[in-house]
């Protein structure tokens, strides 16, 4: 039950939140430094091993402590301090560390400040190393050249899976947060990443209000323009026909990037076929690795394996996997290190995947 009211009051401050944030958006530049000075509320900040508590006051951030992620008693630790930074009902704001995130400069076309979000959503994977699914994005334009026809835009995102486990840890204590930033050194205003999952709502229902009036506006005309004005009716059809030549002729344009982006996306799907099945490679992995050595972590990509996990004599793993036709020069990629609780030596190998052409 203390938990429920806990989110509840969470949920309402994250509201309103929300609410004076949607409003300081309106308010001119150099009025709005004053107001985020004055801005006071709590800050969660979240790394790979710990999480910091920060109060947020008029004179700045004062650090409260930090409680360690594998901490037994974290929620507990970090709700203590957590109310010395929330006294009277202050917002609090989840700020991810720069590690966890990426900040980018996009140098894009001048046309695309038209419907930016959406072709960032697009071109997310293109941009960065995330699918747009992956990823909690902000956008914020810096300039524009009309000579050049370009437009500036900085984008900062975090992966989804970082940010949802950081709004799980807030809620395992009772706090909503309306405002996941990403920290990054030199960013006067950091950009709240939870605002395009709202930006995107937000987006179809302008879309749909204007669909509406669009079609009122129709309508009106149908019934208002009268019979015997058929020349500037004709007039008006002839721009329409214009505007829909355009329209033709920038719908070839696209027609043809989207047979170049099909013809990349071909040569990727055949470079990867290139590769090993990832099948393969557990399978592979699976025959060779001994029984006194185990694996608790595995990456694969771009045509390598990572292999982090404990044996017996870690160096033995090298010529084992030397055997495989599957790999090719393994190394080990950090200084082996002994686990004095196991008795086994910690490794950390990495181990490159032939290709066909190498067969």
């Amino acid at each position: 039950m203390t938990n429920l009211l806990a989110l509840a009051r969470g949920g309402i401050a994250a509201f309103f939140a929300w609410w004076l944030g949607e409003l300081a958006g309106l308010v001119p530049p150099r009025f709005r430094q004053t107001s985020r000075r004055e801005r006071r509320g709590a800050v969660l900040a979240f790394d790979r091993t710990e999480t910091t508590v920060l109060e947020r006051t008029a004179e700045g951030e004062r650090a409260l402590g930090s409680v360690a992620g594998g901490d037994p008693d974290h929620d507990r630790r970090l709700s203590e301090l957590l109310k010395q930074a929330r006294r009277r009902g202050r917002a609090v704001t989840i700020r991810l560390s720069g590690e966890l995130g990426l900040r980018k400069v996009l140098d894009l076309p001048l046309a695309a400040r038209e419907d930016l979000e959406q072709m960032l959503r697009l071109e997310m994977d293109r941009l960065t190393p995330f699918r747009a699914d992956e990823v909690y994005f902000a956008h914020r334009v810096l300039g524009s050249d009309a000579q050049a026809r370009r437009l500036s835009v900085e984008l900062q995102l975090a992966p989804r899976r970082e940010v949802e486990r950081a709004l799980e840890s807030a809620q395992s204590i009772g706090v909503v947060p309306a405002t996941v930033q990403l920290a990054a050194g030199g960013l006067d205003a950091p950009l709240n990443l939870l605002a395009g999952e709202s930006g995107q709502r937000a987006r179809e229902g302008r879309l749909n209000r204007a669909l509406a009036l669009l079609a009122l506006a129709l309508a009106i005309a149908a019934v208002a323009i009268p019979l015997q004005r058929q020349r500037a009716t004709l007039a008006e059809l002839e721009a329409e026909v214009a505007a829909a030549r355009a329209q033709a002729e920038e719908s070839l344009a696209l027609r043809e990037r989207l047979d170049r982006l099909t013809k990349s996306a071909e040569f990727l799907v055949a470079d990867k076929t290139r590769q090993p099945m990832v099948v393969a490679v557990l399978a592979e992995l699976t025959r060779l690795v001994p029984d006194q050595a185990y694996i608790i972590q595995l990456g694969l990509h771009d045509g390598m394996v990572e292999l982090h996990g404990y044996a017996r004599t870690a160096s033995d793993l090298i010529g084992v996997l030397e055997q495989s036709p599957l790999f090719r020069a393994p190394q080990f990629r950090s200084p082996v290190t002994q686990d004095p609780r196991s008795g086994t030596e910690r490794f950390h190998v990495s181990v490159e995947l032939t290709s066909e052409e190498d067969g």
